[in-house]
């Protein structure tokens, strides 16, 4: 899954696609809580996503199947 920033922040919404990096990087950082970390990440991105601030793009290939 890439998630990429559009820079587009509407007022009075928090900056999701921030939050989404911090989270994703203290899951890389900390090993024993990734599980949990990457799970918040995924949801700033999700909502980061909703309200204009990023556009995820899914990866098509079955790699990750096999």
């Amino acid at each position: 899954m890439n998630v990429i920033p559009t820079g587009k922040n509407p007022s009075g919404v928090p900056d999701y696609y921030n939050l989404y990096v911090l989270w994703s990087r203290m899951a890389e950082v900390n090993p024993v809580r990734e599980n949990y970390c990457m799970g918040e990440a995924l949801r700033f991105a999700r909502l980061a996503e909703e309200f204009g601030q990023a556009v995820i793009e899914d990866e098509d290939t079955l790699d990750d199947a096999f």
